[in-house]
């Protein structure tokens, strides 16, 4: 009698183990997916802010009437946004603070007005910003690095083994694409840097991403404009903040151009005709570049003279 209940506890305590064990993979999987949707979300939110940021710098000094001020990097902590200009200059508009030597000023992320708050005059309309190639190159001790790509006059070279190149340019054009940051720009894929190995790995999709296939081409390439915006000119006029707001999104529309190192060469870009709010970025290394950011295997990055140091670039951020 006993040796037959004896195999029937251990069948029963196997299945029961079995069990218990299906049950701990699934929350744990469950757990995992549940981080990885939250992982975008908390990229996005970290981005919204910086633009928020940006909107208010744009805002405050168009009612001063003063210029905007040249941005060399947009640092954001969590517990605030510092922007590192490339010379003094105050005052801050608030509700940015300018510290001391007027070459930083930094702002609370709840001290931003949200997007469902519009300033009073603005005909509901939102505000746009001139750094619209600002974007991540990566975290340094946790803290997100930005740097607006059409102040950096020249050629950018991204250097480094081959699928880490391409994996930062296609996290930089992602990101200008689809995150809130970048809504006033263009990216134009030249050449062999508009290929399935380029594209395939892109996150997103956008009509502000263009495919060009020789530099004439490419520079024929207008920007694309929200959605309500326009390219005509009228004066602007203080009863009408609409037309006001589009002159702005049109002054604002920025252009990166990507193209392959082979392509820099082949075709002369050095000589290309960029405006000077274009930004041009080549994959692959050239002896007379202006700008170098070496990407390491490691996953941090040099940014050569530009001096900001970067532990883990954009490609590897999750």
């Amino acid at each position: 009698m006993i040796a037959s209940i004896v195999p029937s506890v251990v069948l029963l305590l196997v299945v029961l183990g079995a069990a218990a064990w299906m049950l701990r993979r699934r929350r744990r999987d469950s757990l995992t997916g549940q981080v990885r949707t939250a992982r975008p979300s908390a990229h996005r939110k970290e981005l919204e802010t910086v633009a928020l940021g940006l909107r208010a710098v744009a805002e405050g000094r168009a009612h001063s009437a003063r210029p905007l001020p040249e941005v060399h990097a947009v640092i954001h902590s969590g517990q605030r946004l510092t922007l590192l200009l490339a010379g003094a200059d105050t005052p801050a508009p608030a509700p940015w603070t300018a510290d001391i030597s007027g070459k930083e000023w930094w702002v609370e992320p709840k001290d931003l007005t949200s997007p469902g708050k519009t300033s009073p005059g603005n005909g509901g309309a939102e505000t746009a910003h001139p750094y619209s190639l600002a974007v991540t190159l990566g975290r340094h001790r946790g803290d997100r690095v930005l740097v607006d790509l059409s102040l950096l006059s020249g050629a950018i070279a991204l250097t480094g083994e081959d699928n880490d190149v391409r994996s930062l340019a296609q996290a930089l054009v992602t990101e200008l694409i689809a995150g809130p940051v970048g809504s006033l720009a263009t990216v134009v894929l030249v050449g062999s840097a508009a290929t399935p190995s380029v594209t395939d790995g892109l996150g997103a999709r956008s009509a502000r991403l263009r495919a060009a296939a020789t530099r004439d081409e490419a520079l024929a390439c207008r920007e694309s404009l929200p959605t309500g915006s326009d390219r005509r000119s009228p004066a602007p006029q203080t009863s009408q903040p609409d037309s006001v707001a589009r002159v702005a999104a049109w002054t604002h529309a920025r252009r990166l151009f990507v193209v392959t190192a082979a392509q820099f060469r082949d075709e002369n870009w050095r000589d290309a005709a960029l405006s000077g709010t274009d930004a041009l970025l080549v994959l692959g290394y050239i002896g007379d570049a202006d700008w170098n950011f070496q990407v390491n295997a490691d996953g941090s990055m040099d940014t050569g003279r530009l001096g900001l140091p970067i532990d883990t670039h954009a490609a590897r951020l999750v």
